[in-house]
């Protein structure tokens, strides 16, 4: 997950799945001994003319330390050549981890020329062999998005070994791991996401990109004040630019549009999909569509059908604006399916998205205490009964094995 990794928690059905400068230093030296008498009376204009020489030469010696300082710092190459690790150490400074998964590794990292906090992604190439379409498509596709709603790529280099993507730094975690500790949110913090997103997916949908793998661990989440948690769209290694039907099955079985397992063809509405999927969690806590025994075939054929509940008690204190909302998105015909642009313009998302950020304006209280009078509810989940499941849920997340990542989420929330 850009700030924190994703990578490798989204499989395809069909496996198309996510030193420093040294200081200038002048070693040459001169000794100049004077032996003639008859040269001594210009001593003293000699000493003044050296005095002059150093003070005229100090601001070339200067240039000359900030020429070599920046030379070392400079952007290693970004034109697709094989650069050193040495190389990018010259520019960034690493520090501490704050993502991972199964291809990559996410550091916070620091620009050694002007001290911007990034976060760099380091993909390891031989975990990629057979997915490399996967880092291109991040690569192209990202590197030219600019949007405040989707994570920025700012340079890729690349060593014989590795991949290092330096990006935006977001620092909140992502979406996964705020469901886990929170279980579900309010309506209006939940109506401000959905307004993100859908400004996100507006926005890569009028350039005819789809991404094909939206949830909640590629949506990293910004804390930018008390009460207001912002998110960004990223992880691009399914994306792609759609211009006639796309019938290939790809996507994470708990997000996967009907239309998708139908083989008809699907577009962009599959992204829109998706995000009615996220706001069902997002409200309630756990998924629409599920199979008790996680049973794929079995999971696959509830999206087909589209039998959409609200079952009490759960979905009790939820609004009817919210259902209707979450019907609207979850239209297995994409054609009466609303659009990104519609969901961001709906009255609901406008409502909520509002009182959330006027609610974090007025409420001076710390989010701690907030917490503690009204504590949200969270998800009970079933007895732990063998080793993976007795885990802490971000070790559980690293410890299941690479063909169950896909159903990382339903086994959190069932």
């Amino acid at each position: 997950s850009e700030g924190t990794d994703s990578s490798g928690t989204n499989q395809e059905t069909c496996q198309d799945t996510n030193t420093h400068a040294k200081p200038y230093t002048n070693t040459h030296t001169s000794q100049h001994t004077d032996t003639h008498e008859a040269d001594k009376y210009n001593s003293d204009t000699q000493k003044d003319e050296e005095k002059s020489h150093i003070q005229s030469a100090a601001p070339d010696i200067g240039e000359a330390l900030k020429e070599s300082q920046n030379k070392e710092t400079s952007d290693p190459p970004t034109d697709g050549r094989d650069v050193t690790l040495t190389d990018i150490e010259q520019c960034y400074k690493f520090g501490r981890v704050v993502g991972d998964g199964n291809f990559a590794v996410v550091r916070e990292c620091r620009r050694r020329d002007n001290g911007q906090t990034l976060a760099i992604k380091i993909v390891e190439r031989t975990k990629l062999i057979g997915r490399e379409h996967m880092m291109q498509n991040e690569l192209s596709l990202l590197g030219s998005l600019r949007h405040p709603r989707i994570v920025r790529l700012f340079a890729h280099h690349h060593t014989n070994t590795h991949s290092y993507l330096v990006m935006e730094l977001v620092s909140g975690g992502d979406l996964f791991e705020a469901i886990s500790d929170r279980g579900k949110f309010s309506e209006a913090e939940a109506g401000l996401m959905v307004s993100d997103v859908s400004e996100a997916l507006n926005y890569i949908h009028c350039k005819s990109i789809v991404h094909r793998d939206l949830k909640p661990e590629n949506l990293l989440v910004e804390q930018v004040a008390a009460g207001i948690c912002r998110l960004k769209l990223g992880d691009f290694g399914l994306a792609m630019v759609v211009t006639e039907p796309v019938f290939t099955i790809c996507g994470t079985p708990t997000y996967v549009a009907p239309e998708i397992l139908c083989e008809t063809g699907y577009g962009v509405a599959v992204d829109v999909w998706a995000l009615g999927v996220i706001l069902y969690i997002l409200v309630c806590g756990f998924p629409p569509f599920r199979s008790r025994n996680r049973d794929q075939v079995e999971l696959f054929q509830l999206i087909k059908q589209a039998q959409l509940n609200f079952p009490s008690p759960y979905w009790d204190p939820i609004s009817e604006e919210a259902r209707g909302l979450i019907r609207a998105l979850l239209q297995p015909d994409p054609t009466v399916r609303l659009t990104a642009e519609q969901t961001l313009l709906h009255p609901w998302v406008k409502a909520m998205a509002s009182t959330c950020k006027q609610r974090a304006l007025t409420d001076k209280t710390p989010r701690d205490t907030e917490a503690t009078e009204g504590k949200p509810e969270t998800v009970q989940k079933p007895p732990k009964t063998n080793t993976t499941e007795s885990l802490t849920d971000k070790t559980r997340k690293r410890a299941i094995n690479e063909e169950n990542l896909p159903f990382i989420l339903d086994i959190l929330l069932y």
